[in-house]
């Protein structure tokens, strides 16, 4: 196997050489003597940038080319690519292209960053004519991981830099985010913090950090070629453990279940539990079921007591411990005793006996009403009489409506009394109404007896009848005073 490789080694490295010679003495050859106008360039060539894995084509315009020949070199290292249409290099991503022999060609396909550089082109003339263009290669960004952190940790209040080195052409530009959307703070030399979606440049310098700057961050590097590429790099903020309770103080009936909450803030994670009254550990079981909800460096401790007894009641410590340091805190367990009477509601009856009370007083006070009557002169002396009654009756009603445990109330006895009044009343308006019915019929008699005593003329006739006339009609008041 070795021999037969050897073989082919020599033989590929002698077809190489003699190509090569071939190739100088055609291009450098003076002795050609050609008919008409010598070769010339027509347009300079043009720089091309081709981003990686693309194919990259430089144009050589010549004219009068004749029986000259074009040939195409690496100009760095004056690797000759192609004699003519002839392609004389191993490398098959290369080829030549001519159009009416003016326009010459040289393709690389699937460029690659081996490729930058420039390529001359050349016309075997007595003074040889070359021109030279560069290929420029784009290459996406990528990550440089021997520069790059991956992790950072430092104490809380210490300053932190996370540094990220790209490479690629054209140069990446660096970004900075949270990968949990966050924003991030940043804090200038007044003391002041802003807090930034994201943050442009490397590398990224945290002042002064504290918890709440903990997390993942995504160094993210982009230039004109895609994909961007992006590495994640976590800072860690170590402090000692923060512990605290809702509730200092939990009250439950026995034979009940009971949850006490604890939450702790540290890191390191610490190392977090629950003792009992008497400083032991509590362990898992069915009368004590514990749980913890862990997010970043936040713990949600929770402690599950089942059938509550008398022997549970009493203190629970909240205990954790990191590398920083230890905190505790703690939460008191009591009984309470559940009501086992239910008191009746009477707000209903009393609504109602109120209402009634109310409607039925007003209504009854109001149905008392004296009638309306014109008086008679004689009536007036009644009257002034009547009205005396009035307040000594009034007298009686407020002596009444004193009374601490008498039969009636004062709204009775006001009602009676009005009432008794209005009897009074009656009585009145009926003596007036007959009095002055008896003054009419003693008026109609004298007048009758005046009138015949003057028709018959006889004027003692006339005497006695008008004394007649005038005792009834002063009668009927003195019958009236004597029965009052």
């Amino acid at each position: 196997m070795r021999p037969y490789t050897y073989a082919v080694a020599v033989d590929s490295w002698i077809s190489r050489t003699l190509l090569l010679i071939v190739a100088v003495v055609v291009i450098s050859s003076s002795d050609v003597q050609k008919d008409g106008p010598e070769p010339e360039f027509l347009n300079p060539m043009e720089n091309v940038t081709v981003a990686l894995g693309r194919e990259a084509i430089l144009v050589c315009s010549v004219k009068n080319i004749g029986e000259h020949k074009v040939g195409w070199l690496k100009a760095e290292d004056q690797t000759i690519l192609s004699l003519h249409e002839r392609v004389v290099t191993e490398n098959r991503r290369i080829d030549i292209d001519v159009d009416n022999n003016t326009y010459w060609r040289l393709k690389i396909r699937q460029l690659q960053r081996s490729d930058k550089g420039c390529y001359m082109c050349q016309i075997n003339t007595n003074v040889m004519k070359k021109q030279i263009g560069c290929v420029d290669v784009k290459v996406p960004p990528d990550i440089k991981d021997e520069e790059t952190i991956s992790d950072i940790t430092v104490k809380e209040g210490e300053n932190a830099t996370l540094a990220c080195k790209a490479k690629g052409n054209p140069l990446p530009k660096i970004t900075w985010k949270r990968e949990d959307g966050h924003k991030i703070a940043i804090k200038n030399k007044s003391k002041k913090t802003m807090l930034l979606d994201k943050v442009r440049g490397e590398p990224l310098l945290l002042n002064k950090v504290d918890r709440s700057q903990m997390g993942h961050y995504l160094c993210i590097a982009s230039n004109d070629v895609p994909p961007a590429v992006s590495k994640r790099i976590t800072l860690n903020v170590n402090f000692s453990p923060v512990v605290w309770v809702t509730n200092q103080m939990v009250s439950a009936p026995l034979n009940t279940h009971v949850r006490l909450e604890c939450f702790v803030e540290s890191f390191p994670i610490s190392v977090n539990y629950w003792t009992n009254e008497k400083g032991e550990m509590i362990p898992q079981g069915q009368k004590y079921y514990i749980e913890e909800v862990k997010t970043n460096y936040r713990v949600n401790m929770y402690l599950n007591i089942q059938n509550l007894d008398l022997n549970d009641l009493g203190t629970y410590a909240c205990l954790a411990t990191n590398s920083m340091g230890h905190a505790n805190n703690s939460v008191r367990v009591h009984k309470i005793i559940m009501p086992t009477t239910v008191p009746t509601t009477t707000s209903t009856t009393t609504a109602a006996t109120t209402t009634t009370t109310t409607t039925t007083l007003p209504s009854t006070t109001r149905m008392v009403a004296p009638s309306t009557v014109i008086p008679s002169p004689a009536t007036k002396r009644k009257n002034h009489k009547i009205s005396g009654d009035r307040k000594s009756s009034g007298k009686t009603d407020d002596k009444t409506g004193l009374r601490i445990n008498g039969v009636e109330s004062a709204g009775e006895m006001e009602t009676k009394s009005s009432s008794h009044r209005a009897s009074r009343g009656s009585s009145r308006v009926r003596r007036s109404t007959f009095s002055q019915s008896v003054s009419i019929v003693a008026e109609l008699a004298f007048l009758t007896a005046a009138t015949t005593s003057w028709s018959t003329g006889c004027p003692v006739d006339a005497a006695v009848g008008g004394l007649v006339s005038l005792a009834l009609a002063v009668s009927p008041p003195l019958v009236l005073w004597l029965l009052n």
